[in-house]
């Protein structure tokens, strides 16, 4: 769950009637408190694949003054048809996404897709009723718009730098002849971890286009489009591995919005996500461009403490270190050494294990396992074996009784197969 909020001070000019001066010209000075509190629930269809919905709940509250030339605080002859003291609460528009992921050499690369649902209220055409009291906040579009989002990022350590992009695109006007902007999203950012914490700082960029009305951009009102670039930090705290809480703040360096002038000193984002279903590594709050840094494995079917290895009595197989342990990886002497990297809640690694105690099987006197369980994604383990180079589960070394690294290799996505058998003939060549 995120819940994000922002005060936005905007004045622009008019001409009106005022009470004890007539007709002058006047600023209108409204201040607006606009929050959204989102519901996510994600979930893992597969290794590779994934499938999200996003419940907006959005909250408006204007608060409108009128100021004459001087800056005082001026009464209207006729209550004012454009603005009022009022507060907007509702269901914004669902959003449902699939997702991808995958490694690509050093990078971790995730595509979503999906498209929003009309849920949220939209008014009608206020400029069709310009003599009238009229609304111009819209809780949704209307309309069933196209989501599109790209993610890359590298890990290196206890560092890692991601980027992300976002669009969603609107292709056509509601019932009332209503079409919202397109709204475009961009940033990179660099995150360190520390624990159960972790802090990241950077840049991102957020736009959206003018709203049309029948087709017509009107210049006198509404959203006429933005541009904002903004400087962004937080940090997460993994509570347990099912809890963690995050908090972000965006400073905006850069405005340019057409028409009007606008001054939005930052937005708040505070968090909170729980992972349920299988025990997952310790899971990190929300942020674009860095969701589920591993989220493709953590659906498995046991606790880690319940994992159930194949029998191995009687063969060189063995743990190395306490789980998360930083251990060395020693060659056992006349042997080949498969070095198994694992952890309960990885599927494919409950597919690899039985096939490598099959081959010390099959060699008792020539091939030795053995077993560290990477525990999650900040264990000494990970960060001496696995994320300085990009490597994920299930990963698999292998080096012969000279100590000689003849293979490293991380199982890509839909490829377990082929590397399980790869393992096979290096081992059988080596008989």
């Amino acid at each position: 769950m995120l819940w994000l909020g922002t005060y936005v001070q905007t004045e622009h000019d008019d001409h009106d009637d005022v009470v004890g001066q007539g007709e002058i010209d006047i600023v209108h000075d409204q201040a607006l408190v606009v929050s959204e509190a989102r519901v996510g629930i994600d979930v893992g269809i597969s290794r590779r694949f994934g499938a999200s919905l996003v419940l907006p709940v959005r909250l408006v509250s204007s608060r409108i003054r009128y100021l004459d030339g001087t800056g005082a605080e001026v009464a209207l002859v006729r209550d004012g048809i454009h603005h009022r003291n009022e507060t907007h609460a509702g269901l914004g528009d669902p959003m449902v996404l699939g997702s991808t992921s995958g490694l690509f050499g050093p990078l971790r690369l995730t595509v979503r897709g999906g498209f929003t649902l009309p849920l949220g209220r939209t008014e009608s055409d206020p400029f069709a009723a310009m003599e009238n009291p009229h609304e111009h906040i819209q809780l949704g579009t209307g309309t069933v718009n196209p989501v599109l989002s790209l993610e890359a990022s590298r890990t290196m350590g206890r560092w890692r730098l991601g980027v992300f992009t976002f669009t969603q695109q609107v292709l056509y006007e509601n019932g009332n002849g209503y079409r919202a902007g397109n709204r475009y999203a961009a940033g990179i950012a660099v995150r360190r971890r520390l624990g159960d914490f972790s802090w990241r700082g950077g840049v991102e960029m957020q736009a959206e286009t003018a709203e049309r009305w029948g087709g017509i951009v009107h210049t006198d009102d509404g959203n006429r489009g933005r541009i904002d670039a903004m400087l962004a930090g937080g940090g997460s705290w993994a509570a347990t591995r099912q809890l963690a809480f995050n908090v972000d703040v965006k400073v905006p360096f850069v405005t340019h919005v057409v028409g009007g002038q606008l001054a939005m000193p930052a937005i708040v984002e505070l968090g909170v996500s729980w992972s349920f279903g299988a025990t997952p590594p310790k899971p990190e709050a929300h942020e674009h461009g860095d969701e589920h840094e591993h989220g493709e494995h953590a659906h498995a079917e046991h606790e880690p403490g319940e994992h159930a290895h194949p029998d191995a009595a009687g063969l060189d197989v063995a743990d190395l270190g306490a789980p998360g342990e930083a251990v060395d990886l020693v060659a056992v002497p006349g042997k080949l050494t498969l070095f198994d990297f694992w952890a309960a809640w990885c599927e494919p690694c409950k597919t690899l294990e039985p096939a490598l105690v099959e081959l010390v099987r099959k060699y008792p006197s020539r091939v030795a396992l053995r077993r560290i369980d990477v525990v999650d994604w900040d264990s000494k383990a990970a960060a001496r074996h696995l994320t300085p180079n990009g490597f994920d589960l299930p990963h698999v070394k292998i080096v012969d009784a000279t100590g000689r690294l003849i293979l490293e290799r991380t199982s890509t996505a839909g490829g377990l197969a082929a590397m399980i058998d790869e393992i096979r003939k290096i081992v059988e060549a080596a008989q």
